[in-house]
C-alpha cells in the first residue's frame, strides 16, 4: 500500500530551498544558521553522513532503519500538539539513490495541506543520490514539484549544479550559493541561476550569495558565515 499526502492546499506558497557549493565552503553550517529551519518547525532530514547531531539547539532523533524512522515521523505529524522535532534517517549504506526515495516516501506520505505546520525536509548528498540531471522523478519529484500545496517543503544540499535535476536549479524559488572550486561551475551555476559569474567565482570560504522569494529579479544578498 502506498500512503498519500492529504489536503492538498493551493493557497501555501512554494519555499523549497537549494544550497550549493564546493566541498568545505559552508552548505550545512548555512543551514544551520541562516533561519532557513527554527527551533519550532518539524523537519525530517536525510542525512547519510551524520552531519546534524542538534539543530536549532534540539537534539536530532536518529533512525538506521527505515520502519523506525516512519513510525516516529508519522506519530510526530499526527500529535495534536504541534510540537516542533527534528528526525532524521541515516541509513547504514550511506548515500544512495534507494536511501534517498525510501526517505522520500515516508516524507510524501506526511504532506497535509492543512496541518498547523510545515514539513521541512533537508537532504544531504544529493548529487549522490540521483540518477538523472533532467527531470527529477519519484517521490523525490513529487516533493519538489506537488510538495508545496502538501505543506512540504525542500532543502536540497550538493555540490555542483551539474550533478542534481534541473527542476531543482530551474524551479526552486530560494538559492544559496557557496564557493565553487571550478570555473565552469561557477559559470554553470550562474547562468541556471542568475547570479552575476564574478560573484561566484571569486567567493572565499564561508562567504555566500543568497536569495529567496522577496528579492525582486536580479537581486540578491551576500554574507560570511560564522565558524562552528
Amino acid at each position: 500500500m502506498i500512503l498519500k499526502p492529504k489536503n492538498a492546499n493551493n493557497r501555501l506558497s512554494e519555499n523549497h530551498w537549494l544550497v550549493v557549493g564546493s566541498s568545505g565552503s559552508g552548505k550545512t553550517t548555512a543551514v544551520k544558521q541562516l533561519r532557513i529551519i527554527k527551533q519550532g518547525d518539524q523537519v525530517a532530514l536525510f542525512d547519510p553522513y551524520l552531519d546534524y547531531e542538534t539543530l536549532c539547539g534540539a537534539e536530532v532523533r536518529r533512525y538506521t532503519s527505515l520502519p523506525r524512522f516512519a513510525k516516529a515521523l508519522f506519530s510526530a505529524r499526527a500529535a495534536k500538539q504541534g510540537r516542533g522535532f527534528k528526525i532524521a534517517f541515516s541509513p547504514n549504506n550511506g548515500a544512495t539513490p534507494a536511501g534517498l526515495e525510501a526517505f522520500c516516501k515516508v516524507v510524501w506520505a506526511c504532506g497535509d495541506g492543512h496541518h498547523k505546520k510545515p514539513l521541512k525536509v533537508v537532504m544531504e548528498e544529493l548529487a549522490k543520490c540521483v540518477t538523472t540531471s533532467g527531470k527529477a522523478t519519484g517521490f523525490f519529484g513529487e516533493i519538489l514539484t506537488g510538495g508545496r500545496k502538501f505543506g512540504l517543503e525542500a532543502i536540497c544540499i550538493f555540490q555542483r549544479g551539474q550533478e542534481v535535476p534541473k527542476t531543482i536549479t530551474g524551479n526552486i524559488p530560494n538559492k544559496w550559493v557557496g564557493r565553487q572550486q571550478r570555473t565552469n561551475d561557477a559559470l554553470y551555476l550562474s547562468k541556471e541561476l542568475d547570479f552575476p559569474f564574478e560573484e561566484i567565482r571569486t567567493l572565499p570560504r564561508y562567504h555566500y550569495l543568497v536569495k529567496t522569494n522577496d528579492h525582486d529579479i536580479g537581486k540578491f544578498d551576500k554574507g560570511k558565515l560564522r565558524k562552528l
